[in-house]
């Protein structure tokens, strides 16, 4: 069953970079940080608009960090510990393929909201339950689970290099949405994707699976998404 393009998991993934710059253009002066990145932010601080006035890459490993390269700011914490040292600081924070890896994802969204200025905004692209390859991922033992998403896909990257909780990774359900707002957000927007690549070399089951992710984006089934935009304002 075809998903219709604005609920396609390629347009989550082909679309990202342009929601983001399109989120920091909306500050003059723009003070952005990225969350998990690293030694490898996603971006090149070039990269973004000329309204930026600070780019700053997370981890906790202070180590990490310092690979990132010295035109990127620091900031050392952990996402669901203590952030105290960083509040009302951002205009927008962002994330990609961060939140399945953090074990308390309430903490996480907590401390979003603690770092954010008032006014500023939250984005992140997060893969979401109950899609099949991710329940996998979550409830099958790592090494079996690692194994098993190698052997079905040809995209090797994509194996889990990391745990994986799902910690508070669902779609537009009213469970996440309640989180947001009892966090203090005073505008959440979550946008439900559909499909993956996960089946892609086994025939019969990539059909079954296309069906009923084609079924779900049909139907705004937020239980069966496979990945979701989160944009929430405080």
């Amino acid at each position: 069953m075809r998903i219709e393009p604005n609920k396609h998991w390629k347009t989550a993934m082909q679309g990202y970079e342009q929601e983001l710059m399109a989120l920091v253009k909306q500050y003059p002066d723009a003070t952005v940080l990225e969350l998990g990145g690293g030694r490898w932010p996603s971006f090149r601080v070039s990269d973004m608009p000329d309204n930026l006035k600070a780019y700053t890459v997370n981890d906790i490993n202070p180590n990490e960090l310092e690979l990132a390269g010295p035109d990127y700011e620091k900031a050392c914490f952990d996402v669901s510990g203590d952030s105290s040292a960083f509040s009302d600081r951002y205009e927008v924070v962002f994330s990609r393929f961060l939140a399945e890896h953090v074990q308390n994802g309430p903490a996480m969204h907590r401390n979003v909201y603690n770092v954010l200025k008032p006014g500023g905004t939250a984005f992140h692209l997060i893969p979401t339950l109950y899609s099949s390859p991710f329940v996998i991922n979550k409830f099958f033992p790592e090494k079996l689970s690692s194994k098993l998403l190698a052997a079905l896909t040809p995209r090797r990257e994509i194996s889990p290099k990391f745990p994986a909780y799902y910690s508070a990774c669902q779609g537009n359900t009213r469970k996440m949405q309640k989180l947001f707002k009892d966090i203090g957000y005073s505008k959440v927007e979550i946008r439900d994707f559909y499909g993956h690549f996960y089946y892609e070399k086994i025939p019969v089951v990539r059909e079954v699976e296309d069906f009923l992710s084609g079924m779900a984006a049909r139907n705004d089934w937020s239980w069966y998404a496979s990945y979701a935009y989160i944009k929430a304002s405080k």
